[in-house]
């Protein structure tokens, strides 16, 4: 509207020129040029979009949710720090193999040891799980690790500067590189002061010593070691050692239901058991050298004990001695299978000397030397 007001003073002005012949044309220019200039002449027409309320709070939501599934850097260095110091690592080997943002709740983060006094309160944080390629461990954190657990660890599981302590021992005990070395099993033990290994006629100190049970295997045979808990008492447990071929020695599983004790009267037990008829056949020699055997089974009444054989005083005598010498106290807990174990293959259970072990005899060659001088002796009665 500006621009035609301007132009119509300038169509008055210019009627007496020549200009005048062409009124039209000046106006249809006016008001295509006022056309014009009110287009672009009212920004304040156009309205440009303004963020919203809810999408901010988006924005801001979208944000937190980042950060929660992040793991802080400071979080992270802190548990590595805390494995470097327990367990003696090397803080470029460790990972993180997963994390998660947690809630505990108390201040213990819900890992409480025993008698310690911890306060109930809502503990924002992180589950944080580590390894070094051959172990893993689990981490409870607050927010910032400024509190920071270790979950309950197996007890049965080696730390690695025991393994790697172990194995250097075994590798000079037996010359077996200790890179072929692998642990089979372990199990938390509690030794006397000979580590738990019984020889004929010692005294050992009644002290409680913690530690493991372990069972090493490398160039084709087992071995079994007791370490203390530091590792720095290891002995070789060289009765139950030498399993090799086929037999793999192992821990009797805890869950096993264990076989009625013995008399104080018997001198030693066998029971075989399995089979296709599931019956169990116990023999066993009594204090008085008398022979028993009894057959038991599912599908039969128990039958009464049958008198096999009256042994001499001197033949008695001789069979405790090979007890003894054979040490076997030190295979208290352990069996000696094959994968035959799996296919109804009768099992031997023995009890003697306040032990029981068990073993499968298809292949008694390849069963620790202390166990087929014994099974020989046994075969002789």
């Amino acid at each position: 509207m500006t621009l035609l007001l301007l132009v119509l003073p300038m169509m008055r002005f210019t009627s007496n020129s020549s200009a005048a012949k062409q009124p039209q044309k000046l106006l249809s220019l006016a008001l295509l040029g006022a056309v014009m200039f009110g287009a672009v002449s009212t920004p304040a027409a156009v309205a440009l979009p303004h963020p919203s309320q809810p999408l901010i709070a988006q924005l801001k939501q979208a944000q937190a949710a980042k950060a929660k599934t992040r793991l802080p850097q400071m979080v992270m260095r802190r548990v590595k720090q805390d494995l470097v110091q327990r367990f003696e690592l090397r803080s470029r080997d460790l990972k993180v193999v997963s994390f998660s943002r947690e809630t505990w709740g108390d201040s213990c983060l819900g890992l409480a040891q025993p008698n310690e006094r911890c306060a109930m309160a809502t503990v924002e944080g992180w589950r944080v799980e580590m390894t070094n390629g051959k172990e893993n461990w689990v981490y409870r954190t607050d927010l910032k690790a400024q509190v920071i657990r270790i979950e309950t660890q197996d007890p049965s599981a080696l730390p690695p500067q025991v393994v790697d302590r172990l194995f250097e021992t075994i590798a000079q005990q037996t010359r077996v590189p200790a890179s072929s070395l692998r642990v089979l099993e372990s199990k938390a033990a509690t030794f006397d002061g000979c580590m738990g290994i019984y020889e004929p006629g010692r005294a050992c100190t009644r002290i409680a010593i913690s530690g493991w049970k372990v069972i090493v295997a490398g160039d084709r045979q087992q071995w079994v070691y007791h370490v203390s808990e530091d590792a720095s008492r290891i002995a070789q447990n060289a009765t139950a050692s030498g399993s090799r071929g086929e037999v793999f020695t192992s821990f009797i599983p805890e869950g096993n239901e264990p076989p009625a004790p013995i008399g104080e009267n018997v001198v030693f037990r066998l029971s075989v058991s399995g089979g296709l008829t599931g019956s169990v056949t116990d023999t066993y020699l009594t204090a008085d050298g008398t022979l028993y055997s009894q057959t038991r089974g599912p599908n039969s009444p128990t039958s009464g004990p049958k008198v096999m054989k009256r042994l001499s005083q001197q033949q008695l005598s001789q069979f405790q001695q090979v007890l003894e010498q054979q040490r076997v106290p030190n295979m208290n807990g352990l069996r000696f299978f094959t994968s035959a174990a799996f296919a109804d293959y009768p099992t031997s259970t023995v009890q003697a000397m306040g032990s029981t072990f068990e073993y499968i005899d298809i292949d008694k060659e390849g069963l620790p030397q202390a166990l087929q001088a014994l099974i020989q002796a046994w075969e002789k009665l």
